[in-house]
């Protein structure tokens, strides 16, 4: 029996059996547990893609840097893309200069630094035990040396063996950071069409003062590494230090990883000077260099900086080495300004996020309301991606099934309006299933027979020509060109692996194709049947959402296969048509390379026109390469800034930038077959997409009145969606 007068239990657990702290604590907990696996799920994603997110980052950033300009240039009446272009060049030529300054006052004396690193090392090591200091320091000494020497070593290896890595990355980042300067500000705005007007301005306003703060950041950087450069160089030419102007250079680069790089550099330069002049070198460059890091601190930091974000060294100490181990030299250049993004841009995401207290349960008070709806948006999003994780799991799994069924569905939608054509003059829905079925067959089996054999007998000669091609251009460039080889090598390689893949499974290609043969002709014959049926469950409002939509999907599809097959059949002949009349071998296989190369956007063509010049540069004669690298020049130009985008604006409508990204990071998931399909299922997407978030809402388009909602239910505010009330754990 109840004590009379006993205070009540708060609410919690089960009818009080759980202490009040330890049921908030859970409801605290789960959230953070599910936005931290978010979280970590996002990071897989992104490490998964690097090449993708590498390139998305580094254009960013550059894009943020640059765009001062950008927007001058527009002020005084230039068009988008000529003021994106002149300043992406600029970007380029500067990030050019950069590279060069490595490759001509760096990477010639790297060996010399590093002897004299190792000299300086033992000299201070001698000077140690000189001082009959205890002998474990200097094997402590010893032991460090050894693994900067290791670490030195591995991260070598590690850039010589992704080289072409690297340059893919540099290459999608160029053009990606054009797209950021040309489009940035429209995708910003279209990102925030979501937000009710009255936060939108607010995240506008922290977009903007973070694009000025990052921006700020990186230019402010440059100009301080300029500083300490220039006056290091000042600083050792008159003391006698060896290899000055590469120390120079080491400084310079060195200063754009923030606290850590200048002791580093610093470090490195007073041991060099430690071996050669001597110690009193040593004293006189550390009073100089105090001297100037205190000017910089006092007077031209606080100048050039201006407005960018203030990151604690705290924080800049935790980032570093975050960002090295997730992408390495590229995550120490791009972790502080990322971080600078984030604290410029959370106040404002936070306030966005927020939810008013009365229109949360009760329960929930004690958890900050953008916690709460970031958490109830984390779990969703989270078991959407383990249904696609999922479904891709599957699709690996049964990788024959599904295959088949996404040939059959891509021919039945490239097929559809030649059967239309023909049902319109009378013919009967199975015959002309039938005909355009087996004309596909014709086709698809000559293109399939003419490949294999082409590039099975050439495959290999074309690659080693093309890298014979590829170090003759290095040389005529005076060695600049050192990652083209490596690029392909790593193109024909893959290419050549996936051929041989192929025959080695040739039953399983045989299955996949009948498969697919005889799913095309089905589903053109009886795949309206199927559909209604499908959709006879819907409501009358959702079917035609999602009728509306599959019309659209078929149209993508189609229209993309058909004009990408033109676009590839006519750049295949034209490219074979200039090499048959210049007389140079492997014309045929390479055109066949550049057919199925036009069905890469973009991406494609180049490089396999690009590898036909190389072949060209390895075998023709002087003139032979000047007519074909103007053709290349040209078919690129013209496909890539005239046919490819009346071609996919009319199919996919897809931005450039876009399709860019999407390829590697396709590529990355799905190998060479995920790159071929990866622009029609965007399309797809991006026709239907908003069909799928009305057919998922509970109202048609048309806004119903409110009489029409349950009873006792409020429309939530303009532009706020209501939340669930979950409970507290």
């Amino acid at each position: 029996m109840a004590m009379v007068g006993a205070p009540e239990r708060p609410e919690g657990g089960e009818s009080g059996m759980v202490p009040i702290w330890l049921n908030h604590l859970a409801g605290l907990s789960w959230r953070l547990v599910v936005v931290a696996i978010l979280g970590l799920a996002l990071y897989v994603i992104a490490a998964r893609l690097l090449v993708a997110t590498a390139s998305v980052l580094v254009a960013a950033i550059v894009a943020a840097t640059f765009a001062p300009w950008v927007l001058g240039l527009r002020r005084r009446g230039w068009s988008r893309t000529r003021a994106a272009a002149t300043v992406t060049f600029g970007a380029v030529l500067v990030v050019a200069a950069a590279l060069a300054l490595i490759v001509l006052a760096l990477v010639p004396d790297a060996a010399a630094l590093a002897r004299s690193l190792a000299a300086g090392v033992q000299a201070l090591r001698q000077f140690l035990i000189d001082l009959n200091l205890p002998p474990e320091i200097a094997d402590r000494l010893r032991e460090a040396e050894q693994a900067v020497q290791g670490w030195l070593s591995a991260n070598a290896q590690e850039i010589a063996t992704g080289l072409a890595t690297i340059v893919t990355i540099a290459i999608l980042g160029t053009f990606e950071t054009f797209f950021f300067m040309q489009d940035g500000d429209r995708a910003w705005l279209w990102g925030l069409q979501a937000i009710g007007e009255d936060r939108r301005d607010l995240v506008m306003s922290a977009g903007d003062d973070a694009l000025q703060r990052v921006g700020g950041y990186l230019r402010g950087t440059t100009v301080i590494a300029a500083i300490n450069g220039i006056s290091d160089l000042i600083f050792l030419v008159p003391l006698g230090v060896p290899l000055a102007a590469p120390l120079a250079v080491f400084a310079f680069f060195a200063s754009f990883v923030p606290i850590v790089g200048g002791i580093v550099a610093t470090g490195v330069i007073l041991l060099v000077a430690w071996a050669q002049p001597g110690p009193h070198a040593v004293v006189i460059l550390l009073v100089l260099i105090t001297i100037r890091n205190i000017i910089l601190g006092n007077f031209v930091i606080p100048v050039v900086y201006g407005r960018t974000v203030k990151i604690h060294p705290a924080l800049v100490l935790i980032a570093l080495p975050a960002g090295a181990a997730v992408a390495g030299a590229i995550g120490l250049f791009a972790v502080i300004p990322l971080v600078a993004f984030c604290l410029s841009i959370a106040g404002a995401l936070a306030a966005v996020l927020d939810v008013e207290p009365g229109r949360r349960p009760r329960a929930t008070y004690y958890i900050p309301g953008w916690l709460d709806r970031l958490a109830q948006w984390s779990w969703r999003i989270l078991a959407a991606l383990l249904v696609g994780a999922v479904g891709v799991f599957l699709s690996f799994q049964f990788s024959t099934v599904v295959l088949s069924v996404v040939l059959a569905v891509i021919l039945a939608a490239t097929l559809a309006p030649f059967q239309r054509w023909l049902l319109r003059r009378g013919w009967r829905t199975g015959t002309a299933a039938a005909v355009v079925d087996l004309g596909a067959v014709v086709i698809i089996g000559a293109i399939l027979a003419l490949t294999t054999v082409s590039l099975l007998v050439q495959g290999q000669k074309i690659i080693s020509d093309g890298s014979a091609g590829a170090g003759s251009s290095d040389s005529a460039a005076g060695g600049q060109l050192g990652g083209l080889a490596a690029i392909v090598q790593q193109f024909g390689g893959g290419l050549l692996d996936v051929l041989v893949g192929v025959l080695s499974g040739i039953g399983t290609l045989a299955v996949i194709l009948v498969l697919a043969i005889l799913l095309t002709f089905f589903f053109l014959r009886d795949g309206a049947g199927w559909w209604a049926k499908g959709m006879a469950r819907l409501s009358t409002w959702r079917r035609a959402q999602v009728d509306d939509a599959g019309q659209r999907s078929v149209s993508v599809l189609g229209g993309y296969m058909v004009g990408t097959g033109a676009i590839s059949a006519v750049g295949a002949a034209s490219q074979f048509a200039v090499m048959a009349i210049l007389g140079i071998p492997l014309a045929l296989p390479l055109a066949v390379l550049s057919f199925f190369g036009g069905y890469i956007p973009y991406i494609g063509s180049i490089l396999t026109t690009g590898l036909a010049f190389l072949v060209t540069v390895a075998v023709g004669t002087p003139t032979d390469v000047v007519v074909m690298l103007i053709f290349t020049l040209v078919f690129n130009i013209v496909q890539g800034n005239i046919v490819a985008p009346l071609v996919y604006g009319r199919a996919v409508n897809i931005h450039p930038g876009v399709i860019l990204i999407a390829i590697p990071a396709s590529s990355a998931v799905a190998g060479i077959m995920g790159m071929f399909l990866v622009v029609p299922l965007l399309g797809v997407i991006a026709a239907t997409w908003r069909a799928v978030l009305f057919v998922f809402g509970d109202q048609p388009p048309a806004t119903e009145p409110a009489a029409s909602l349950p009873t006792g239910a409020e429309p939530p505010a303009d532009g706020e969606p209501a939340l669930d009330p979950a409970p507290a754990a």
